[in-house]
């Protein structure tokens, strides 16, 4: 996995650089961005930027692991939620975080270079899905340990399930940029009905 260099307290310059790399990649796309091209809508020198990210490819991956830091989508609800409404809480914020312009722009980026550069189509999954994924189960299981859910499968296997669901029509169509064929809460409101009658306690 491609992983940025760390610091104790990002610098403006590092955070300059980021907002110009991620405003490049998504305008132009990932081969089209040079460092040349972010030194200068950054307002640094290019030897500034190695400085901090050895690679473009590192860079994309700093990037992302910032987009990820970012996000409040896989923040865990308090406790007293039961399943339906903790599912439902993540789903909302999942799915508004999936059809998102900027995110849908990022995937369509990663998807156009995977083939050319494997490697960042790897740093894409490592530190965006991956996380993601692991946020996600973390929170179901604990919803197991309640008992909110029963543990009769693996909670990754119940978070695949549940991401599946609501990657479907809606975010499918929304990629493609077609109109949505139904609300997104109604596709949200399957899909935590789905996994509750599955997986909710009897």
């Amino acid at each position: 996995m491609l992983k940025p260099k760390t610091r104790a307290k990002p610098s403006a310059k590092r955070e300059a650089i980021l907002d110009a790399a991620q405003g490049l990649f998504l305008d132009v796309g990932y081969a089209a961005t040079s460092m040349d091209s972010v030194a200068t809508l950054a307002g640094v020198s290019k030897a500034t930027i190695y400085a901090h990210f050895d690679s473009k490819d590192q860079l994309f991956a700093a990037m992302m692991h910032r987009r990820c830091d970012a996000s409040f989508a896989f923040v865990p609800p308090d406790d007293t939620s039961d399943a339906a409404r903790t599912l439902t809480i993540i789903a909302e914020r999942l799915l508004s975080l999936l059809i998102s312009p900027e995110a849908l722009a990022l995937y369509r980026v990663v998807v156009a270079e995977s083939a050319r550069a494997p490697e960042l189509a790897k740093a894409f999954y490592e530190t965006g899905p991956i996380r993601a994924k692991e946020a996600i189960a973390a929170i179901v299981a604990r919803l197991q340990l309640r008992g909110e859910l029963l543990a009769i499968q693996d909670a990754m296997v119940i978070t695949d399930q549940f991401i599946g669901m609501l990657r479907a029509e809606t975010y499918h169509r929304a990629l493609l940029g077609l109109p949505a064929a139904r609300p997104a809460a109604q596709t949200i409101a399957t899909t935590v009905e789905t996994l509750v009658r599955a997986y909710g306690r009897r």
